[in-house]
């Protein structure tokens, strides 16, 4: 998707979500970035949605002061308000690389995160900004409650591009993860398989025979070792 042009905030706002996690195209990013320092509005809704990252980064962490969302995050989950023009009132906060267990408070934090990137980039207008391009922001199941996905779906000549990135998962020597294209009857495609680095980690571009709008969510399986074929991560794909 060619964003040589200026967003409009629409099209601006259906990208935070990506934005926040840095997994767009660099000529998407920058276009955002511009867009946010000229658009109040814009950049109120990027100010909400950038502690995203360092509270994914907390659900690593037993530090409870990362782990609480800001109220004004949670208040948007729950209820939607419509945005009101304000100044940006904070800068995304520098990455905290932590590797120790996901305390109960940093995962219902990482909850609350994403239900506001939902809200943001999956409930806004009634169809596409473009007509070749989709995104789909996945959760963890119970399997993996501190894990997140950010998925960006596009029409090629040879299929579905699916550029994928995931965070958050916890490493397990030898554990392959499976990407699905699930259709609203139950189909399934197969869009490849993955890994996850010690990090728990992965960023992979994967091509499915999957078309595009035939296929409305995503899901991530698990095929070994253990827990063969149980859902990790799933979420909607956003037409």
């Amino acid at each position: 998707m060619s964003h040589r042009h200026a967003l409009a905030c629409d099209e601006c706002r259906s990208l935070l979500g990506g934005y926040v996690l840095d997994a767009l195209e660099p000529e998407e990013m920058d276009a955002v970035r511009a867009h946010v320092a000229d658009c109040t509005q814009c950049a109120r809704e990027h100010a909400e949605l950038a502690p995203i990252p360092s509270l994914l980064d907390a659900a690593e962490s037993p530090d409870e002061s990362l782990a609480k969302p800001p109220a004004r995050l949670e208040d948007a989950a729950r209820e939607r308000p419509r945005p009101e023009p304000e100044p940006e009132r904070r800068r995304r906060q520098p990455r905290r690389r932590l590797t120790r267990p996901v305390p109960i408070a940093a995962t219902a934090a990482v909850g609350a995160a994403l239900a506001a990137v939902a809200l943001t980039i999956g409930l806004r207008g009634s169809g596409p900004t473009n007509a070749h391009a989709y995104s789909a922001s996945l959760r963890g199941s119970a399997l993996a409650p501190g894990a997140v996905a950010y998925a960006r779906l596009s029409t090629r000549p040879e299929g579905t591009r699916v550029d994928l990135r995931v965070r958050g998962m916890s490493f397990v020597p030898g554990a392959v993860y499976e990407l699905w294209c699930i259709g609203r009857g139950g189909s399934k495609v197969t869009a490849g398989t993955f890994r996850v680095d010690s990090s728990g980690r992965a960023s992979v571009r994967l091509t499915t025979a999957a078309r595009l709008g035939e296929y409305d969510r995503l899901s991530v399986e698990r095929l070994g070792p253990g827990r063969q074929g149980e859902r990790v991560l799933a979420g909607s794909i956003e037409y």
